[in-house]
């Protein structure tokens, strides 16, 4: 009785295992497709096979340089992989258009735009939508972060920001 008492809590902790299921499910899709197995998935990205294991069970999933190493292996994109869905592909030399904003003064503002500058907009726009979202939310909070250390720092001298 104490042992299945014992077993009965550890079953929550064996289903919450396989949080990566929609990814392995994906994985294994198109590993079959493709006549591969775990083996082959070890020898591909450089891991044991208990790991790539793991990645068709869903208890593991690959960190992004071993993701985008599986996805061009299986020939899919990363972003199907981890997401399931296909990202739309986009050249590094296309020019991210003006964005148009009211009043003329803000479109300007986007016409001088520096080479870093664009080089963040095409990475930017090579994000999947949902974290495309994160990501500019993320940009932000730093920006408001920066902002209330500056303005602290200046109060602390004595100076205006």
């Amino acid at each position: 009785m104490t042992i299945l008492a014992q077993c009965l809590n550890l079953l929550p902790m064996v289903e919450n295992t396989n949080k990566h299921h929609e990814f392995a499910q994906r994985l294994n899709a198109q590993m079959s497709k493709n006549g591969l197995f775990v083996k082959d998935l070890s020898q591909a990205c450089g891991v044991t096979y208990e790991m790539a294991r793991r990645y068709t069970l869903g208890t593991a999933k690959p960190r992004d340089e071993k993701l985008i190493k599986i996805a061009e292996w299986l020939n899919v994109s990363p972003s199907w992989l981890d997401y399931g869905h296909e990202e739309v592909q986009k050249s590094n030399t296309e020019m991210p258009p003006i964005i148009q904003m009211e009043g003329a003064e803000d479109a300007s503002e986007f016409s001088n735009l520096t080479e870093d500058e664009k080089r963040l907009l095409r990475t930017f726009r090579q994000y999947p939508s949902a974290e495309s979202k994160n990501m500019l939310l993320v940009f932000e909070m730093r920006l408001n972060e920066l902002k209330e250390h500056y303005r602290e720092y200046f109060k602390s001298i004595g100076g205006k920001p």
